[in-house]
């Protein structure tokens, strides 16, 4: 029996720009604020930060995914999130990205609600 076409979902463009941005902008203010209370020096540039080895729990990121839920239309579960943590801010940004957009699919697949 052949497929009708007509019936396939049509999947919207991942927002990947917006998430990344997001999540970018979040982490590094999470990281921001935890040195300051811990007093640990971080670089001032945004560049050499994101990059710098340090750990951030993945509690941290997961109470982060709140912001990402405005950006995608959906609640963001903590499926998002390596167990175990990020060891810098692009690691974190790269792979929630990356868990994102195939939740995003999901999503749209009807797979999750």
């Amino acid at each position: 029996m052949p497929m009708d076409h007509s019936t396939k979902v049509k999947i919207p463009s991942f927002p990947l720009e917006q998430v990344q941005e997001t999540l970018l902008d979040e982490l590094t203010k999470s990281v921001r604020d935890l040195a300051e209370f811990e007093g640990v020096l971080l670089p001032k540039s945004q560049k050499e930060l994101v990059v710098k080895a340090i750990h951030i729990d993945s509690h941290t990121v997961v109470e982060i995914l709140c912001f990402l839920d405005a950006v995608v239309g959906f609640e963001v579960g903590q499926a998002a999130v390596r167990p175990g943590g990020y060891e810098s801010i692009q690691e974190a940004v790269d792979d929630v990205t990356s868990r994102m957009g195939k939740l995003w699919e999901k999503h749209f697949e009807g797979a999750v609600s």
